[in-house]
């Protein structure tokens, strides 16, 4: 993972991204998504907030072209993690690596997510847990429908204790919620707090040079890569790599990714002589032959969980509705994104995910039939009520001509 991430850096020329990748499209690409850091929270993170519900794919693809909007993506991470998170390090005098997420989804759909937009979150999404795993500490998703809020209380029991308490679903009652890890003056007006300006903005102490220049940080040689620009002090630990998360988390966009999946390597095992290098017999080789036999088990068990949901996905993809028939030769071309063995953890979130979708498909279908529906039940409605409008005036006609007659 490290060898492969030192030649993405190579290839890509993340290393001086920095100085020279100029996003000239800046405002114009955060008009049509609106994304970007705010202040910090209680515990020194940076806090990245996103209004999932604002996105213009239109705009955005008027704007800029998928490879710049990519070294854009790469680009944020890499001011986070060279100049954003060494100075709340500093202001926190301790050690920051991680950041606190505000996603709004208020007036989301699943109409956006075009054979297009999927695959370009898949491309970042492998970006984001290949090479900047573990940076996401907390998130709030604030504005959840009620589906979303009953669909997370069904699958939450499948994902672990620890990655359940990074995810914090909320709905538009949010702000007490929100409260326990942002101060008010920290949270932005459009979200009901008191801190000013936009997203544009890029509001936090690293856009205040009164602040930096009084801690004694050169933001300038933060972005160069020299971290001596920012130093917090001695014994602080450094970020690990060693796990590699889920690709839901990279839809997340710069705040980094959400699950923790352990890895292990053939060397360790080797060297607690439970590789091929162990003792033909003896304590080292039962141990590693248990050991075996339980990771077999257990992957035997998550393959059969992840093939019996995927089949029952497809029996509910054949039971959409006739409403939804418009998305499913877009579906039927888009590109798998999963990228990790069948039967792992990483897998069955994966497989979780594609899930989810489509239980959200359904339900947006089912929405849309039952408005059809009531259209046309009003309609025929409304031509009973016009058959019996004229058929009473005939007959008052007929009644009236026949009493004249007489």
């Amino acid at each position: 993972m490290w060898t492969d991430h030192v030649h993405w850096r190579r290839e890509n020329n993340v290393d001086t991204i920095l100085q020279d990748f100029h996003f000239d499209e800046r405002d114009k690409f955060l008009d049509a998504y609106p994304q970007g850091y705010h202040k910090l929270d209680k515990v020194g993170r940076p806090v990245y907030i996103q209004l999932i519900g604002k996105i213009n794919v239109p705009a955005i693809m008027k704007c800029t072209d998928e490879e710049r909007m990519f070294k854009f993506h790469v680009q944020e991470y890499e001011r986070c993690v060279k100049v954003i998170m060494p100075i709340a390090s500093k202001l926190a005098g301790r050690k920051v690596d991680q950041t606190f997420g505000i996603m709004d989804v208020k007036g989301v759909g699943m109409s956006a997510l075009t054979g297009d937009v999927k695959r370009m979150l898949g491309k970042f999404t492998k970006t984001d847990q290949d090479n900047y795993p573990e940076m996401l500490g907390h998130i709030c998703i604030i504005n959840a429908p009620a589906v979303f809020r009953m669909l997370w209380g069904i699958v939450k029991n499948m994902i672990d204790v620890r990655t359940q308490q990074k995810i914090e679903i909320l709905g538009p009652n949010y702000m007490e919620a929100l409260l326990k890890h942002m101060e008010i003056e920290n949270i932005p007006e459009f979200l009901g707090g008191q801190s000013r300006g936009t997203l544009l903005d890029d509001v936090g102490p690293w856009s205040d040079p009164e602040l930096m220049a009084a801690n004694g940080i050169d933001v300038e040689a933060l972005r160069r890569g020299d971290p001596a620009g920012a130093a917090p002090g001695p014994g602080l630990a450094a970020p690990t790599f060693g796990r590699t998360p889920s690709r839901l988390n990279s839809a997340l966009g710069p705040m980094g990714s959400m699950f923790r999946t352990p890895t292990v390597g053939r060397t360790s095992l080797e060297a607690n002589g439970a590789g091929p290098s162990a003792a033909a017999s003896g304590p080292s080789a039962m141990l590693a032959a248990s050991a075996a036999a339980t990771v077999a088990q257990l992957q035997a068990i998550a393959e059969n969980r992840s093939r019996s949901l995927q089949e029952r996905v497809k029996v509910l993809e054949n039971m959409l509705p006739t409403a939804l028939e418009r998305a499913r030769p877009q579906a039927a071309t888009d590109v798998s994104v999963r990228s990790a063995p069948e039967g792992s953890l990483l897998n069955r979130v994966e497989v979780l995910e594609d899930a989810v979708e489509t239980v959200l498909l359904a339900q947006e279908a089912l929405i849309i039939q039952a408005q059809q529906q009531a259209q046309l039940t009003e309609t025929a409605l409304a031509d009973l009520r016009n058959r019996v409008a004229t058929a009473e005036a005939k007959a008052s006609s007929a009644k009236a001509g026949c009493c004249t007659i007489m």
